[in-house]
This record gives structure tokens, sequence and C-alpha cells, in this order.
């Protein structure tokens, strides 16, 4: 891993070159490096307070303590309200996740970068975090790469996040703000704007000042690998959501690049602290 830290005119940027060619990068790989990095970058950036594995289980817990507690249980009001923030962070980052998801697998246009905000609005971040995208290898079946995913995922992770660059670039974690993820597409000669239904809608570019903090995260791949060999002579055991790009997708992603559009996620995560009843967490009482 290749780390570069730019102070030149104010900047105040962080370069992170990660190698993944020791994975296949389909669609639904990349998509799911991508989501587990939000998952890591919302806690550790103070966002949630707990990390995700956890906050899905209490929530699940809870929820099906819910169905089997009678409707005239006692209900502690503060646990009661923290609850329901929980679970709506949750459902919108689910909502991400999947969306991010759809997207790698379904979208025609090829995505360049996702971005991730943290302010108030996103005309006026306090962070940004860029992952830069490889080529995709598409046309193989999801399915015959998930235990190669399953192994090569925690190492590509500890190489982001526990390494000594990462550090040095999150030197103060931030106060509870918002969340908002994009995505930046490349739009080919041979395609107009016209885009799917998705849970990302096309919105202006943003300019951001050099001035804030932009950590950049590149996937470096070995495009030499990304063949559909792998996948010829296999017996495949697929749904309907291991589709394989249709030609005109293919020809898409091959054309040269003509210009950059941005997609924002239709909501926003809202970063939230831990609540203390009785210098407990609420999480305890739910």
């Amino acid at each position: 891993m290749n780390t570069e830290n730019s102070e030149l005119k104010g900047e105040k940027s962080f370069v992170i070159d990660v190698n993944v060619s020791n994975l296949i990068m389909t669609p639904l790989t990349c998509a799911s490096l991508v989501n587990e990095m939000l998952k890591g970058l919302l806690y550790q950036k103070s966002q949630i307070p707990y990390p995700y594995s956890w906050m899905k289980t209490v929530l699940e817990r809870k929820r099906q303590r819910n169905e089997n507690e009678p409707s005239d249980s006692p209900i502690n009001l503060s646990a009661a309200n923290h609850f329901r923030i929980v679970s709506k962070a949750y459902e919108i980052l689910q909502s991400v996740m999947q969306g991010v998801i759809e997207e790698f697998r379904e979208s025609v246009l090829p995505i360049d970068e996702v971005v991730i905000v943290f302010g108030t609005t996103p005309q006026c971040p306090e962070e940004i975090l860029t992952i830069t995208i490889p080529s995709l290898a598409r046309g193989h079946f999801e399915g015959n790469h998930l235990n190669e995913l399953n192994k090569a995922q925690p190492k590509v992770l500890r190489n982001i996040f526990l390494s000594q660059s990462w550090m040095d670039s999150i030197d103060t974690s931030l106060i509870c703000t918002n969340t908002y993820v994009y995505l930046k597409k490349s739009v080919t000669k041979s395609r107009g704007q016209s885009v799917s239904q998705s849970v990302f809608v096309p919105v202006r570019p943003l300019m951001f000042s050099p001035k804030v903090k932009h950590v950049r995260i590149n996937l470096c791949s070995d495009n030499h690998r990304n063949s559909n060999n792998c996948c010829q002579n296999l017996m495949i055991y697929t749904d309907d959501d291991d589709r394989v790009p249709s030609t005109q997708e293919q020809k898409c992603c091959e054309n040269t690049k003509n210009e950059v559009v941005w997609f924002q996620f239709r909501d926003l995560i809202e970063g939230y602290k831990d609540c203390f009843i009785n210098k407990k967490s609420a999480s305890e009482l739910w």
C-alpha cells in the first residue's frame, strides 16, 4: 500500500492505494467492499456509537422480543425513543448498501468513484472520502466468487483501517453529523443522459474546497485476471439477481469516456450518539 500526504496550498488530502489484485473484481465483489468500508467508516468517524454488526444484532434481538411481549408491557420512553433513532439509521444504511449493490450490478454507466461526504450539508462538508473503482469484471456468475470474497475481504479492510497511513488521516473523530453517499459515473458517447429508476438520483456535481480533508482510497486491480474463463465450465446454481449483463452494457463499458455525472442517494444517514439511562446504555434496556 502506497500513501501520499499532500498539504500544498492548504490542501488536506490523503491518497491510499490498496492492491485488490487477489480478487476478481466483479460488480458484487466491488459493491461488497464499498459497503464494508462504509460501515467501518461510520463507526470510526463516530457517526454510530458501536460497530455495525453489534447494532444489527441488538436491533434484531429487540424486534424479536417486541413480537413476543404483551402490548401492555411497561415502556421506558427514553429507551424507546433511542430504539427508534437507531432503527431509522439502520434502515437507511441498509437501503444505501442495497442501492450500492444494485447500482454496481445493474448500471450500464461505468461507476468511477463512490464519494462519501460528512457534514451538515454536502455543500459545506467537514470531511470527504472517495473510493476509486477499478474496471469491473462483468459476465461472471457472482456465486462462484463468494468464497474468494469472504476470504480476501477481511485482509483488504485491515490493509485500510489498521494501516498507519489510515490512522494518520483520521487524527480526530467527527461530531455527529450527516453522511451523504454519491456515485460518479461515466457517460459514454454511445449513450445519452437517460438513467433507470434507482435510489440514487442525478444531481449537479459537487465542488469541494481544497481545505477540506479529503481521503482517497484507490482500489488497484490487475485487469489481466478479469476474464470470464473462470466461470465458463462450472456447474452454476444462481437466482434472478445473478444477472449476466447484456451485450449493450458490456459495449458501454468498453467505449471511450466522455462525461462524468453525479448521482446522490435520495436520503442521508444521520449520525447519533449512544443514550445512557442511569449510567446504562439504552440498548441494554431494550
